[in-house]
């Protein structure tokens, strides 16, 4: 809806239309410029943003995601996100706005305050001293309706509450599994796979947490990560269902002796639950030893059931960059030793 008023009181000369509000001097022309775009920059030169705390509220709940979820996304608490919910037009950091956005699936324009809210809010400031001032030229009569909006209201709580029970089962069966060998050589690339399940087919949205040893260098990710600060990684996956598979590739160069042992650790966090993050399981402890990482019971020969577990758990993953020639290079030989000179594998014949 464009809106385009134009009128006068007393000596007061005020302009509204969709692009924004003009007045002369006497309406004070400064306390409107820069609110009717919902973007505004802070004295420190931040850029701020001025959301809908309900319209944020109506578009987690429509999508069944938790304020916990959000919370996560972001890099708030959840109280910021209920305080966020509960104002009419907060004011926060364009950042956090946009990473609100992203997390529930929109663009930032749709989360700002509408323009034609903006411009009701400034007027109403302006004009307040001016009992003359008309504010029902401005707000539609459906908005006073409070019958209306108090059934609605009762109508949502039964559908949230409905929505939540036929979910509430398939949360339960949630999973994550790390598969990774138990040795690798230092400076050495060995594979990473956490396999998601849900136990159902409807899509759901999830966030997947990796924490990387100190001593780590990371090569590769497949998918690649929403985000990667320092040693943790972080996916977000929208529209999955079944089993997801998440990848990376990964060396270790450690600071102490050749038998440091090093910990992995990981969490998940799936929408349509309010509990705590799950726990990614399977190995977490990886040491460091001279075998290559696919020799599982480390006797410096690969054989048949060693290369079949390698296909099976990290073959399936496209674009990871396993090393697949050098395993096979090994299983066809009669075994191999680590030359620490070289820093190659060699083969014996």
């Amino acid at each position: 809806m464009v809106l385009a008023v134009s009128f006068s009181i007393k000596k007061w000369e005020l302009k509204i239309t969709g692009k924004g509000v003009e007045c002369n001097d006497i309406c004070g022309k400064k306390m409107i410029e820069g609110q009717v775009t919902g973007q505004e920059t802070a004295k420190s030169g931040v850029a701020m943003v001025r959301i809908s705390g309900a319209g944020v509220r109506r578009l987690r709940e429509e999508q069944e995601l938790t304020q916990l979820y959000l919370a996560t996304a972001v890099g708030v608490t959840t109280e910021t996100i209920s305080r966020w919910e509960r104002k009419d037009a907060p004011t926060i950091k364009k950042e956090n706005g946009l990473k609100l956005a992203e997390a529930l699936g929109v663009s930032l324009e749709e989360i700002l305050v509408p323009v034609e809210e903006v411009a009701e809010e400034s007027v109403e400031t302006v004009s307040h001293s001016d009992q003359t001032f008309v504010s029902s030229v401005l707000v539609p009569a459906a908005f006073r309706n409070k019958v209306f909006w108090s059934i609605a209201l009762l109508l949502g709580v039964f559908l949230l509450l409905f929505l939540l029970t036929r979910s509430g089962n398939e949360v339960t069966s949630l999973a994550a599994r790390r598969i990774m060998p138990a040795h690798v050589v230092a400076g050495h690339p060995f594979p990473v796979v956490i396999a998601v399940g849900s136990g159902s087919e409807k899509n759901s949205s999830l966030l997947l947490k990796e924490e990387l040893p100190a001593g780590s260098r990371l090569l590769r990710t497949v998918p690649q990560a929403t985000m990667v600060d320092s040693n943790l990684l972080k996916w977000i996956d929208k529209n999955g269902s079944g089993e997801r598979i998440f990848a990376y590739l990964v060396t270790l160069d450690p600071d102490g002796g050749p038998e440091d042992t090093f910990s992995f650790n990981g969490s998940l966090l799936i929408r349509q639950s309010s509990r705590s993050e799950i726990q990614v399981s399977g190995r977490s402890r990886i040491r460091l030893l001279p075998f290559h990482w696919a020799d599982s019971d480390r006797n410096n020969v690969i054989d048949d059931e060693e290369l079949l577990a390698v296909y099976d758990d990290f073959g399936r993953v496209d674009g990871l960059g396993v090393d697949m020639e050098e395993v096979e290079s090994i299983w066809m030989g009669s075994g191999y030793h680590w030359d620490a000179e070289k820093t190659i594998f060699e083969v014996i014949p």
